[in-house]
């Protein structure tokens, strides 16, 4: 069974959208859909065209379905202070904390939020079309007991659940946690900018565009790019590296850079989905581009 989000939503709440749209108030008609300090073991599903507020929502013990389900046409998604967490497969074989069914979303914005312990997959935001996605101190763990009990329930398996990134504009993953998962970003991804832990992120293509920020350092100063993107390991300079444009010649074996002398550039090889390490950069002055994607059906 899985719970629509009006089974979250207080009874005196639903009057009152329900009140307004009687009276034909836009005002409180096009009000937030906001679910606070609740604790369940049955999923979620996201799928109206709304600006959806979850803070400390925690939904653990799913069996054979993922905890939080986004699909449809939804406008912004914000959670804050949310755990989603004890996910195991059954019949269906999907165990996954969070994840995406042809859902189309503006705005994705996780602060203080925990994806743990499922079985199969931490998040998949795979499935739809997302503008910006944003994780903010986030945990994306398996914890050591709960992969104990993954390897043991099938021996064949020799890889933690995953975390995974598909069809997004935009993907800031900034001072998150990443503890026994990997993280797969797909070329459909434009744009990834990282602040903090960079370990196990694998890149299935080479055509996304990834920057690394220091601490301190905003988001809002890298502009949207399409530019492609090599290995690059900062050196040990005090001077910040400008931003880098990288053009791979037709074997991909050594790629031709266009800028930011003392900066050493490897080939990523995706089949290989080798691990990246991207150097600290400051973007020239600019406005953030912060436009998400279309969100017609």
């Amino acid at each position: 069974m899985r719970l629509s989000v009006a089974a979250f939503i207080p009874s005196a709440f639903a009057a009152l959208v329900t009140s307004a749209a009687t009276l034909c108030l836009p005002s409180l008609a096009a009000a937030n859909v906001t679910i606070k300090d609740r604790t369940v073991n049955e999923p979620l599903v996201l799928d109206q065209n709304e600006d959806y507020f979850l803070h400390k929502v925690y939904i653990s013990g799913i069996t054979d379905m993922a905890a939080l389900t986004l699909t449809g046409k939804i406008n912004s998604v914000t959670l804050s202070h949310c755990v989603f967490s004890n996910i195991w497969a059954g019949m269906n074989g999907k165990a996954v904390a969070t994840e995406s069914q042809g859902a189309i979303v503006n705005t994705f914005v996780a602060t203080d939020t925990a994806f743990e312990d499922a079985q199969h997959q931490l998040l998949c935001l795979r499935e739809g079309a997302f503008g910006t996605v944003t994780f903010q101190r986030c945990k994306f763990r398996t914890t050591d007991s709960f992969l104990k009990k993954i390897y043991a329930s099938d021996p064949w398996r020799t890889s933690p659940p995953t975390t995974e990134f598909a069809n997004i504009e935009r993907l800031e993953l900034l001072d998150n946690e990443y503890v026994n998962t990997t993280l797969v970003i797909h070329p459909s991804v434009k744009v990834v900018i990282f602040r903090g832990d960079m370990t196990n992120v694998r890149l299935q293509s080479p055509s996304t565009h990834v920057i690394r920020l220091e601490k301190g350092q905003e988001p809002s100063i890298i502009p949207m790019d399409n530019t492609a993107v090599a290995k690059v390991v900062a050196p040990k300079v005090d001077a910040p590296a400008a931003v880098v444009k990288v053009e791979y010649v037709a074997d991909r074996s050594e790629p031709v850079a266009e800028a930011a002398p003392d900066v050493v550039f490897e080939s990523i090889d995706s089949a290989d989905e080798a691990a990246v390490v991207a150097a600290p950069v400051v973007a020239p002055a600019a406005e953030a581009g912060q436009k998400g994607i279309s969100v017609g059906r």
